[in-house]
């Protein structure tokens, strides 16, 4: 009894040690900026790291939500990232894209638009169940730089800061050192 004990304590010991902060919950970095379609994304909102997690995998009964999604069509981009450990997610449209350069996200859908929201770029967050949604504050900073563009293979990639408002509300969250490189589907 006193050996399985021995052992039992030891294999506690072993498993306590290897726990470790998980990297893609809590990224120490922002990715790399890249141009190749990487699927990447990441921020820092209001002055911390903020990266899309996906916490489930595809497997063949369950067909996960992607943590990034993109569109490239008719000079319209759209992209979308999760991330599903703290139920957050940011939805960005950028009209009128014709080749690299500078832009701003768009803050409204026109009026006759049929959208799930009149909101066409924002940040969802979601705690116990009640969810806020955060628009572009039209008097504050809005730019992103499209650094590269490939219609043929639906490639965008970029950098970008924005300032979101709480809708309904004074609170702000400042977007800054934002980068993606998406490859959007077909």
């Amino acid at each position: 009894m006193k050996k399985i004990s021995l052992l039992g304590l030891l294999l506690f010991s072993l498993l306590a040690i290897s726990c470790e902060e998980n990297d893609a919950v809590k990224p120490k970095e922002l990715p790399v900026p890249t141009e190749e379609g990487k699927q990447t994304f990441g921020c820092k909102l209001n002055g911390e790291i903020w990266m899309p997690f996906q916490r489930y995998r595809s497997s063949p009964n369950f067909n996960s939500i992607p943590s990034v999604w993109g569109k490239l069509d008719n000079g319209q981009i759209r992209f979308s990232v999760t991330n599903q450990n703290n139920y957050e997610s940011f939805s960005f449209v950028i009209p009128n894209v014709k080749s690299e350069g500078v832009y701003q996200f768009q803050s409204r859908f026109p009026r006759k638009a049929i959208e799930f929201s009149p909101f066409a770029s924002v940040f969802q967050k979601c705690v116990n169940g009640n969810c806020a949604q955060y628009v572009i504050c039209d008097s504050c900073e809005n730019s992103v730089t499209i650094t590269h563009i490939d219609e043929n293979n639906k490639i965008f990639s970029g950098t970008f800061k924005v300032t979101f408002l709480k809708n309904g509300t004074n609170e702000t969250l400042s977007i800054t050192d934002g980068r993606f490189d998406i490859k959007g589907i077909q």
